[in-house]
């Protein structure tokens, strides 16, 4: 199934696949016979537990299906994906396995080496195998090989459905207590299974999100994790309840108060957006009064006057401190907004930007193709295809992330391109207002000598009010932020195809994007709210899930990560050298932006130079061109330059590039000792070192874009200095 659908080849549209996973996890069957099992009848208490644990999935996929219905505006039209994850263990795996028999989902499957042996009507539609092994010298496999195994799951699940007995020492030691633990600190929604010795049924116990605060969750991280302190976080729970809909709609629909046309922030932005202007209001009484409109399909009547000015007001405010979107709305405008309409109505403007930065770096060839309709761009993933002599070893089928990731890298292009020329539009305008200014002062044609300059003053009039309303425009449709969360997401789908194969999944994709939020309404109780954090984060997770694990790229099930090391080295060699071409032409390209506009300016300001050094011996009047609109031309190059922090950026393009090279080249290096020299390792070390030199590169990723998200953050379009 593919990460998005509804989109087709259509570069500016994606939806979401609906998809909800769930992990089952808990004790393994020795486990089980030992404690729980062996207090009362076996047979009954297995059949109660495994009768339970079907009844907990059918509500959570029911309640999930209905969901899903209804959201056509942010999920595609197609049934929904059901899954249900689970290892290859005895005990708690085994039966999940087999209620996946008798439910209408997928089986996925990851296990460290566990091998499963046959049960009727159970087909894993697909699975992982990490491969793991004991170092050498050693009998068992580490607990850490355990642990990763466990975070893999969750990173690819929605929802933890886990048998506990609770039998623990002071501090939590099982491997489903840590899961239980690290679901609680990614905010993931909890079922526990919870076995009591005394009872021959399974107490239901859920999550409850208004415990899952801030403060909770730094306990978790540094003190003991004991098991009342997580039980403290649960509340048993009834399947009928009505907090499983809730979870559900934190989990997969945390954008339905944002699809409410009567909620309060819709009704404040279709407010200013349908404010209208003092000619168009005008305008719109007379045809009114003349009844013009009544002819017409327009024929709503205008507001009154004072609703006019009211609504005026309102919309000046919103101009000078724009409302904060909601993070629910920012997933509907993420997933829902055509840009294409902007492309189209900023089309000149955009090549008129293009000829004067051309003719600015002294390229006339360039100044001219930029006046023909830019080409179409076509794909960026560059998706790495297997190739005929290497066919048989490439590793995964290519994770369907290529349409998202164009759609993504295409909207952040349009809105970087409309962050910059409304940059441009505003420092030129600035230094276009002092000339006017100063053609005005010596009355240049067309104003009349001895007269009062009425042209130029309505000119330098005319410009200051387009950069006053400009920024106000910019600030307002967000384009700067648009053009961050854009390529944020964009980014990021960089960095996990990167890590895909050896499943080293960046930190994103993992972190909590949801946090509870208590209010009190005025004259009612306390109540609870989930706040969704970041809409960027809720996408990426929600494509990595309906994507799911890795699959072997010939159809083999499962998919064992650790026999395809050297396939997928060169997987990673390739992906990593389109990373490392990347930084180079952006390093380039804004270096020589730099080169050609600080050579401009240093032109401008020798020629102000030299204009002042004749004026101490020559009569120039017309001066004032030089020693005012020439500084003022340089300082909006240099405002232009400042605004995009394209030093900065060059600079940290041209860091990660170098860093780039040098982790290329260890992996050529990591590979030539393999083939020269025998190693005494086993195959899972060996997928150890490549997991850590990605990991590396992963790192040095993501850093460079925080550090470029951090810096460019609050570089929102302002007023010239």
């Amino acid at each position: 199934m593919a990460a998005e659908t509804g989109g087709g080849e259509d570069p500016y549209k994606v939806r979401l696949t609906p998809a909800f996973s769930v992990l089952v996890g808990g004790h393994r069957g020795g486990r089980l016979e030992r404690t729980w099992f062996s207090h009362g009848d076996v047979a009954a208490r297995r059949a109660s537990l495994q009768a339970t644990l079907e009844q907990v999935l059918r509500r959570l996929y029911g309640a999930a299906s209905e969901h899903f219905a209804g959201t056509d505006a942010v999920y595609a039209d197609v049934p929904p994906v059901m899954r249900l994850l689970t290892g290859r263990a005895s005990g708690t795996d085994e039966m999940a396995r087999r209620v996946a028999g008798r439910l209408d989902c997928d089986l996925h499957l990851i296990s460290t080496d566990e091998e499963m042996a046959g049960e009727p009507g159970v087909k894993p539609r697909r699975g992982v195998v990490l491969g793991a092994q004991p170092a050498i010298g050693e009998e068992t496999m580490r607990e850490s090989v355990y642990h990763l195994r466990d975070d893999l799951a969750l990173t690819f699940s929605d929802m933890l459905v886990a048998v506990w007995d609770g039998h623990e020492p002071h501090e939590v030691a099982s491997g489903v207590g840590h899961m239980i633990r690290d679901a609680v600190r990614r905010r993931q929604g909890v079922i526990l299974l919870y076995l009591h010795p005394e009872r021959d049924t399974p107490q239901l116990l859920m999550l409850t999100a208004a415990r899952v605060t801030d403060a909770a969750l730094g306990r978790l991280e540094v003190m003991e994790v004991t098991p009342a302190a997580l039980l403290s976080l649960f509340d048993p729970l009834e399947l009928d309840s009505r907090r499983i809909d809730q979870w559900m709609e934190r989990i997969l629909c945390p954008f339905t108060p944002a699809l409410d046309e009567d909620s309060t922030e819709n009704r404040l932005i279709r407010r200013i957006d349908d404010q209208v202007g003092v000619a168009h209001y005008m305008v719109w009484w007379a045809l009114w009064l003349l009844g013009v409109l009544r002819l017409t399909r327009r024929r709503r009547r205008p507001p009154g006057l004072w609703n006019w000015i009211r609504g005026s007001w309102m919309w000046l405010q919103a101009m000078l401190e724009p409302p904060a979107r909601s993070q629910p709305s920012r997933v509907v405008e993420l997933l829902c907004t055509d840009v294409r309409p902007e492309m189209r109505r900023h089309w000149l403007l955009n090549r008129i930007h293009a000829m004067f930065s051309a003719l600015a770096m002294l390229d006339v060839p360039g100044a001219l193709r930029a006046l023909r309709p830019p080409p179409a761009r076509g794909s960026r993933y560059n998706a790495v295809r297997p190739r005929p002599e290497r066919e048989a070893g490439h590793p995964i089928r290519e994770p369907a992330f290529e349409h998202f990731f164009n759609w993504s890298d295409e909207q952040a292009s349009i809105f970087d391109a409309r962050r910059k020329d409304d940059t441009w539009m505003i420092y030129y305008a600035a230094a276009l207002a002092v000339f006017a200014a100063v053609a005005g002062a010596l009355q240049v044609w067309p104003a009349a000598p001895g007269e009062v300059p009425y042209f130029w003053i309505a000119v330098e009039f005319v410009l200051l009010h387009f950069i006053v309303r400009r920024v106000l425009k910019a600030r307002y449709r967000d384009h700067h932020g648009r053009w961050i969360r854009f390529r944020f997401l964009a980014e990021q789908l960089r960095y996990l195809r990167l890590g895909y194969p050896l499943l080293v999944i960046p930190e994103t994709f993992s972190a909590p994007y949801w946090r509870p939020e208590n209010r009190r309404p005025e004259g009612r109780p306390m109540e609870l709210h989930s706040e969704l954090e970041s809409a960027e984060l809720w996408v990426l997770q929600r494509l990595l899930v309906a994507e799911g694990m890795p699959q072997d790229r010939r159809g083999h099930v499962p998919y064992r990560m650790s026999e395809h090391n050297e396939a997928a080295l060169e997987y990673i060699q390739d992906v990593l050298g389109e990373h490392r071409d990347y930084y180079r032409r952006s390093a380039h390209n804004l270096e020589m932006n730099h080169k050609y506009l600080h050579r401009l300016a240093f032109i401008l300001f020798f020629s102000t130079f030299l204009v002042v050094t004749l004026h101490f011996f020559f009569h120039l009047p017309w001066s004032l061109f030089f020693t005012a609109f020439f500084p003022a031309w340089g300082a909006a190059i240099h405002g232009i330059l400042a605004q995009n922090e394209v030093v900065r950026i060059s600079a940290m393009s041209g860091q990660v590039w170098r860093q780039l090279s040098v982790l290329e080249e260890s992996f050529a290096l990591h590979k030539q000792v393999q083939a020269d020299y025998e190693v005494e390792q086993t195959r899972w070390m060996r997928t150890e070192e490549l997991r850590e030199l990605v990991g590396a590169a992963t790192h040095i990723l993501s850093d460079a874009n925080r550090y470029w998200r951090s810096l460019l953050r609050h570089n929102q379009a302002d007023l010239p200095a």
